[in-house]
């Protein structure tokens, strides 16, 4: 496995990147139609009760959703100050406390929460294994993690892969041979050099 660069990238603070994220719909008051989040509201356990932590909240769509669902407090973690800033003036609610600060640093008692939730964001982290574990120590007996994470299949491009196309130009397969290389990546999304971390499925399956 490749060397991941250990240092967390606020990579969402960026001007460039920023403007780039803020046209999609999942910014927005559309973001549950977005195509991972329907699978995940529908693996989420009944939130009526429970103290939940949010890692990775972003605008703070999902934690503002997860207290009107009645969650009895949702904690949002997030390292952006421009995506916190919009948390707290459109998303909002009584039972939702947002902190700035990164999932890999960041720290609580034991037996915290009684779920965890985290959305598109454990592929930033380099060390998914200690941040895991970190998890279950924060969950109360009978906790539960849901999270959703870029697909390992695109994580783990390399510059030129991707699709593979005919003389004709058109998509014949999807390359994967770099996926058994775990480790970083960069790639242009909005801006060049958003970093991430690529690990196969079964690496992260049996991380938990």
């Amino acid at each position: 496995m490749s060397e991941a660069p250990r240092e967390p990238q606020n990579i969402y603070d960026d001007p460039g990147f920023f403007a780039g994220y803020s046209t999609l719909e999942r910014f927005g008051a559309g973001w549950e139609r977005a195509m991972e989040h329907a699978d995940l509201l529908a693996l989420l356990p009944e939130v009526d009760g429970r103290r939940v932590l949010d890692l990775g909240c972003g605008a703070g769509q999902l934690a503002r959703h997860l207290a009107t669902a009645g969650a009895a407090e949702v904690v949002g973690v997030d390292v952006s100050e421009r995506m916190l800033a919009l948390a707290r003036a459109k998303w909002a609610h009584p039972r939702v406390t947002y902190w700035q600060g990164t999932v890999e640093t960041v720290a609580f008692p034991p037996a915290r929460f009684d779920l965890v939730v985290s959305s598109l964001v454990l592929h930033y982290v380099h060390d998914y294994r200690g941040l895991v574990v970190r998890i279950a120590e924060w969950l109360a007996p009978g906790g539960v993690l849901v999270y959703s994470t870029e697909h390992p299949i695109f994580t783990a491009r390399l510059p030129g892969d991707g699709w593979v196309l005919d003389d004709a130009g058109r998509r014949t397969r999807w390359g994967l041979d770099h996926y058994a290389d775990e480790g970083a990546r960069e790639e242009t999304w909005f801006v060049p050099g958003v970093r991430k971390v690529h690990r196969m499925l079964a690496t992260l399956i049996n991380g938990l």
